[in-house]
C-alpha cells in the first residue's frame, strides 16, 4: 500500500488528500492548525462572510423600496464576527467529516523534511518521523509586507484582520489594485466607509480584461470611491489615524489604511534543502501540469506552488495531485478552464482566454434576461470570446450580479472544444441569468 503525506491542512490540503485516498493508500494530513487552515479561519472565509453580510443588507434595504442609501448598507460588526465564528467552525466541522469518511489519518503539528522521503513532525506530544511514498506540499501563502508598510492590527489592517474588525472607520485608504483590494474597496465602500482606492501603477485588475476593468473602476467611483493610480512607499500610524506617501509625493490621510499588497508561497518552514529542492528567484516552486516538483514524488499545488493564488485553481491542482501520487489517471491541470472571480460589487469575472486580438468577440447584456428584471439587474452583461475560423469558444468576460456563476458552462465548453453552436442549442432555465450566456452564442449566428 502506498503511503502518502499531504502537507496542510486548508481547503487545499484537504482536497489532495481525499483525492489520494481513493487509491490503494494510506494517506496522512499534517495539519499545523485546526482544519480549514488560513483560508477557512483567518482570511477567505472570513473576507465571504463579510461580504455576503452587506449583500444581505443591500438587497433587505432594496425590497423595502428604499435603494441603496448614501451612507451604505447598515451591518452590525459584532454580528458578522460571530457568524464568522460559526462558519468557520462548521465548515472546519464540515472537512473534518470529509477526511474522517476518506480514511485520512490527521495529525497536528508542523512538518519539515528530514530527507526526500522522510518528515519530521513536531507535535505537543513530541516528535515523530514519517517515511512517504509520496508527499504533497499544500502550505499555502502569507501575506507579503515590505518594511515601510506592516500592519499593526488597529489603524492599518490587512485581510486577515477581517475577523476581527470590531467597528468600520469613517474613511479607509485602501493599498493594492488586485481582486483582494478590489474586493474590499468595494465593501467598505458599500458599507458607508469612505474609500480612498490607491491601485498602484498597473491600475485595477490588471491581470482582467480591459472592459471589465474599466466597467468596475466606473462603478465604484459612482459609489464616491476616490481611486488614483499611484505607487505606495510608505504607510505610517499617526496620532490622528494613518498617513500614506506615494511614489509622485503625495500624502493621503485616513482613520486606517488596509493592505492587499500580495501574498508569497509558505515554504520556509518545511526544510527543502532536506528534500533535494530549490525555492526559485520569484519565491515559487518549479512544478509540472501534475503538481510534481524535480523531485519525482514530490508535489506543490495551491498557493505553495505560486500565483495565480485562486481557491479554485489549488483545488483543481489539488485534486490532479492527489490522484496522481495515488497512481489514478489524472488530466493535467488545465488554467484556461480556471474562472478567475472577483466579489465586488458589480461581480466581475473571467474564464479562459480574453485578451488575445486574433479571436472574435461577441456580447450579450443581462437586460436579454426576463431574470434581470425581476432582480433589478439589468446592468450586466457577458462576453464571449472565440476562434473566427473554428468557432469554438476561447474564453469568457462576465461582469454584474453572479457573474462567476455564469461563466461555469464557458469554462466546461472550453474545456471540451465546444463551439458557438454547441452552446446556441442550449435553453437554460427560464428565467434564469445563465440564458444570457446562451443567448450570447445565438447571438453570433
Amino acid at each position: 500500500m502506498k503511503q502518502i503525506v499531504v502537507i496542510g491542512g486548508g481547503a487545499t490540503g484537504v482536497e489532495a488528500a481525499v483525492a489520494a485516498a481513493q487509491g490503494n493508500t494510506k494517506v496522512t494530513l499534517v495539519s499545523e492548525g485546526p482544519i480549514g487552515g488560513r483560508t477557512g479561519w483567518d482570511s477567505l472565509l472570513p473576507s465571504k462572510v463579510w461580504l455576503h453580510a452587506a449583500e444581505v443588507a443591500g438587497i433587505a434595504t432594496a425590497a423595502a423600496g428604499e435603494g441603496v442609501a448614501v451612507n451604505g448598507v447598515q451591518v452590525d460588526p459584532a454580528a458578522v464576527l460571530q457568524r464568522i465564528k460559526r462558519v468557520a467552525t462548521r465548515w472546519s466541522d464540515h472537512e473534518q467529516r470529509r477526511l474522517q469518511a476518506a480514511g485520512v489519518t490527521v495529525i497536528q503539528g508542523v512538518a519539515a523534511f528530514s530527507s526526500p522521503r522522510e518528515l519530521t513532525i513536531q507535535t505537543q506530544a513530541g516528535q515523530q518521523t514519517i517515511t512517504a511514498d509520496a508527499i504533497i506540499i499544500a502550505t499555502g501563502s502569507v501575506p507579503r509586507f515590505p518594511p515601510t508598510m506592516k500592519p499593526d492590527g488597529q489603524r492599518i489592517i490587512a485581510p486577515h484582520f477581517a475577523s476581527h474588525l470590531h467597528a468600520l472607520p469613517n474613511d479607509i485608504i485602501v493599498i493594492g489594485g488586485g481582486p483582494t483590494g478590489s474586493e474590499f474597496a468595494s465593501l467598505f465602500s458599500r458599507l458607508g466607509v469612505k474609500v480612498t482606492w490607491l491601485v498602484g501603477s498597473p491600475g485595477v485588475l490588471p491581470m482582467f480584461a480591459t472592459n471589465a476593468r474599466s466597467t468596475l473602476a466606473a462603478a465604484m467611483q459612482a459609489r464616491g470611491v476616490e481611486i488614483h493610480q499611484v505607487d505606495v512607499e510608505r504607510a505610517e500610524r499617526t496620532e490622528e489615524g494613518v498617513s500614506v506617501l506615494a511614489a509622485d509625493g503625495t500624502t493621503y490621510t485616513a482613520a486606517m489604511a488596509f493592505l492587499a499588497i500580495g501574498r508569497t508561497p509558505d515554504l520556509s518552514r518545511i526544510n527543502l534543502s532536506a528534500a533535494g529542492l530549490t525555492v526559485e528567484a520569484n519565491g515559487q516552486l518549479t512544478v509540472d501540469n501534475y503538481g510534481r516538483t524535480p523531485v519525482s514524488h514530490i508535489f506543490a499545488v495551491g498557493d505553495a506552488a505560486g500565483g495565480p493564488m485562486l481557491a479554485n485553481r489549488a483545488l483543481a491542482q489539488a485534486w490532479i495531485a492527489g490522484r496522481t501520487a495515488a497512481d489514478l489517471p489524472a488530466p493535467g491541470y488545465c488554467p484556461h478552464t480556471i474562472v478567475h472571480a472577483v466579489y465586488t460589487v458589480p461581480e466581475v469575472a473571467q474564464v479562459g482566454l480574453v485578451m488575445d486580438t486574433e479571436l472574435s468577440r461577441i456580447r450579450a447584456e443581462y437586460g436579454s434576461s426576463l431574470k434581470s428584471y425581476l432582480g433589478a439587474e439589468t446592468s450586466g452583461w457577458i462576453e464571449l470570446t472565440f476562434d473566427p475560423i473554428t468557432r469554438q469558444v476561447r474564453g469568457g468576460v462576465a461582469v454584474g450580479d453572479h457573474a462567476a456563476d455564469l461563466l461555469a458552462p464557458v469554462a466546461l465548453a472550453i474545456q471540451t472544444g465546444a463551439t458557438l453552436a454547441d452552446l446556441a442549442v442550449v435553453f437554460a432555465a427560464y428565467p434564469t441569468l445563465s440564458e444570457t450566456v446562451f443567448a450570447a452564442a445565438r447571438a453570433a449566428g
